[in-house]
């Protein structure tokens, strides 16, 4: 298997199905390339063979053909500049959504490993550095590239002499340049990981800004960012001061050139050996040397910096999908909904979090996993709901491993409500029907009137299209509760999983949320995670996970009769004062 490109050279994948119109462009480029080395080749002719001979017809005719070329210069040009940026607008575009949909693909291992901010400047900062090198650079290095070689090669085709003369700053000038790449390359690299570092700090902040103003820790995280910041400047910095010293480097190089060609082509024409038309287009011709040269120059750090950027999307890019279906896996029709747990072992690092999990639900039962933080219930749902794969033993549906369903079709027939629902920007009827697209005005209306949610809705003027900002800012807590049941019912799941679901809900709202259960829970296979005894007493069995272990299961009156895990954990469970049976 040959190794995974690396770097810039990792765009080229981007360049299929364009490959026909960059040939075309490149053509063109040459064209518009050769047209100024022309250019001087004619000037010359016109002051040797125009003027010094007191040729009149000559000297028209090199004029007209000078304009003529101009102008054709000027039409390709213009054509090569808008299909180039064209082309790298189409490659960027590309490139944003292949890495985003690289991400949707990844499992929550990857995102509970990554930092939100850092993830985030993959898709904006580092984009946006290609997309620079893309759009405008890409434009510069084909024009620039293209004229500095012919340029040269018209100037040894004017007088091989003068070329060799202009080539002595070439050494030099190759040991600058790899002086530069060397340490550009490095230090470009470290102001992508600092404006990284920077990007994470801040949606850190955002995310957490209720809880930082609660503790009065403004100052600390201003303190932290600040310090992020001046590492970040440094880092730009110093980037800069190697540019600095680049850049004008080759510029020293070009005016040495110069002189060297003018003192040589002037001790030629002392001895008869050289023309003044030919010294004069020599001259024209080295400024297209060094022109597109510096520009050149100047565009390398932004390449450097777009190859330090490529290199950190990659990073995404190579992250494995470790959530794939497998060689032949089949879309399963509708679903009956049991789901059985076969010797399941799962570990996030080294040491498993669940041991050897035997669970059996039937087609829609209803089962409750109660114990303390860090049990294993969570974990559990996330194995049923396929957000991890076990390290050893198989989750089953309808007794076929999940790892041998195709994803999509069973995530579609897959309801979750979380202990903190995440509402999206958009109107409460959008985010209900974010659980299933494709249901009609009437489906939206009547799930909200099932669940509660038109109540909720009726203290806005707009109703059901009310605009909610994101994550349900302006919501209570049991308001984005109800709407995100309402998701939940619209999305019709054969299996639902409810994760705390009711926790940190006022008892009110609590009550409300607990008789749209009875709704969204008729007919349908269900995991309860739950601290109140109110939402767990529905369910057919209850499991008390300790350690990633069963430690107690059966129906809540049977449990809270033997004193046990579950007794003694009811004493602290929310919701209801226990009921002890004598």
């Amino acid at each position: 298997m040959s190794a995974p490109r690396v770097g810039l050279s990792r765009l080229w994948r981007y360049t299929v199905g364009r490959r026909g119109r960059l040939t075309i462009v490149l053509i063109l480029a040459a064209i518009s390339a050769a047209a100024p080395v022309a250019g001087w080749h004619i000037v010359g002719d016109a002051i040797d063979n125009g003027i010094r001979a007191r040729d009149d017809g000559r000297l028209v005719a090199d004029v007209v053909a000078y304009v003529g070329i101009g102008v054709v210069a000027w039409l390709l040009g213009t054509a090569t500049w808008l299909m180039l940026a064209g082309i790298g607008q189409q490659m960027v575009l590309d490139l944003r959504r292949g890495l985003f949909e690289h991400l949707t693909s990844l499992s929550l291992r990857y995102f509970s490993e990554q930092k939100a901010g850092w993830i985030i400047s993959r898709l904006t900062s580092d984009v946006d550095a290609l997309s620079d090198v893309l759009n405008q650079g890409l434009t510069t290095l084909v024009v620039n590239t293209l004229t500095l070689v012919a340029a040269i090669g018209g100037l040894f085709l004017l007088d091989w002499r003068l070329g060799l003369v202009a080539l002595l700053v070439l050494p030099p000038g190759i040991l600058v340049t790899r002086w530069f790449q060397r340490r550009s390359h490095t230090a470009f690299q470290d102001v992508r990981t600092r404006i990284a570092a920077v990007t994470a700090q801040l949606a850190e902040s955002v995310a957490g800004m209720a809880v930082v103003q609660a503790f009065s820790r403004e100052q600390a995280f201003q303190s932290e960012f600040e310090q992020l910041n001046d590492d970040n400047r440094r880092s730009n910095t110093y980037a800069q001061k190697l540019s600095s010293v680049f850049f004008p480097a080759i510029e020293l190089l070009g005016v040495i050139a110069q002189v060297a060609v003018l003192y040589a082509g002037a001790r030629m024409i002392d001895g008869d050996a050289l023309e003044i038309g030919t010294l004069i287009a020599a001259v024209g011709l080295l400024s297209l040397v060094f022109q597109p040269l510096q520009e050149l120059s100047e565009l390398y750090g932004q390449v450097q910096a777009a190859s330090a950027a490529m290199e950190k999307i990659s990073t995404v890019f190579d992250a494995e999908r470790d959530i794939v279906d497998r060689p032949g896996a089949e879309d399963v029709g509708r679903l009956d909904g049991r789901i059985e747990l076969d010797q399941v072992v799962f570990a996030y690092g080294k040491e498993p979090v669940i041991h050897g999990l035997e669970l059996d639900i039937p087609a829609g039962g209803c089962i409750a996993l109660v114990g303390e933080s860090g049990g294993g219930k969570s974990t559990t749902a996330k194995l049923v709901a396929r957000f991890y794969d076990p390290r050893s033993g198989a989750v089953r549906v309808d007794g076929n491993d999940l790892r041998d369903v195709r994803l999509r079709s069973y995530r579609r027939q897959l309801g979750v409500v979380l202990q903190d629902p995440f509402l999206f920007s958009g109107t409460i009827a959008e985010n209900i029907r974010f659980g299933r697209p494709s249901a009609t005005e009437d489906e939206i209306l009547a799930a909200a009137r099932a669940i509660g949610v038109d109540r909720v809705a009726a203290r806005f003027e707009d109703g059901l299209d009310h605009v909610v900002r994101e994550g349900g800012a302006g919501l209570s807590a049991g308001e984005r509760q109800l709407i995100s049941i309402a998701r939940a019912l619209v999305a019709d799941p054969r299996i639902l999983i409810l994760d705390e679901a009711t926790s940190n809900i006022d008892r009110p709202t609590e009550i409300l949320i607990e008789q749209a259960f009875d709704t969204l829970l008729r007919g349908r296979t269900s995991i309860i995670i739950a601290h109140r005894l109110t939402t767990v007493r529905r369910a057919d069995e209850i499991l008390v996970l300790e350690r990633g272990r069963i430690t107690q299961r059966g129906t809540y009156d049977a449990l809270i009769a033997t004193d046990g895990p579950f007794r003694r954990l009811a004493t602290s469970l929310q919701g209801a004062a226990v009921r002890r049976v004598a």
